[in-house]
């Protein structure tokens, strides 16, 4: 289980690794900006955005999956854990694409991520984030936010075409 303010990223090697020294955020505009009430039918919503964002960038199959996949990890996790049963709180998003990489922030400003006794999930979120992202941060703002950040390497889909063109 990831601990709060966590980092895992992957080498050159693909295999994860930890970094708790967590490095400030990035300050970037965001190419694609979400915000939306955290219902379970919204999940599907910032998947099929996100998707299209990573067909636009060329993105491999694999790749996309990966993407879609972690997404909805990570905003289901939103949906069933930061906001009481009686609350539909937000859910924010944002992607910034800065080559070689897609960087995807999904945040509430709820109670977080905190275990759930009742939890109709397995748990397994966002250890399958971390395996399919190229990396994951799990963190609480200064503002009292609560975000999963998630990097996607872009760099293939972004290479020219070998054959030429026009």
């Amino acid at each position: 289980m990831l601990a709060r303010d966590s980092r895992v990223e992957k080498g050159d090697d693909e295999q994860p690794h930890s970094r708790h020294d967590r490095q400030p955020p990035v300050q970037r505009t965001a190419d694609v900006e979400l915000t939306i009430p955290a219902r379970p039918e919204n999940v599907a919503v910032v998947r099929h955005v996100l998707g299209g964002v990573g067909e636009a960038l060329g993105l491999d199959a694999p790749t996309l999956g990966s993407l879609r996949l972690a997404v909805s990890e990570a905003c289901t996790n939103v949906v069933v854990h930061a906001y009481p049963d009686d609350e539909v709180g937000l859910l924010e998003v944002e992607a910034v694409v800065d080559p070689p990489l897609l960087h995807v922030t999904v945040r509430d400003r709820g109670r977080g991520f905190a275990p759930r006794p009742d939890s109709p999930g397995l748990g397994m979120g966002l250890s399958m984030i971390a395996a399919v992202a190229r990396t994951l941060e799990v963190g609480s703002e200064p503002d009292g936010s609560h975000e999963v950040r998630m990097t996607f390497v872009v760099a293939d889909a972004a290479a020219p075409d070998a054959g030429g063109g026009s």
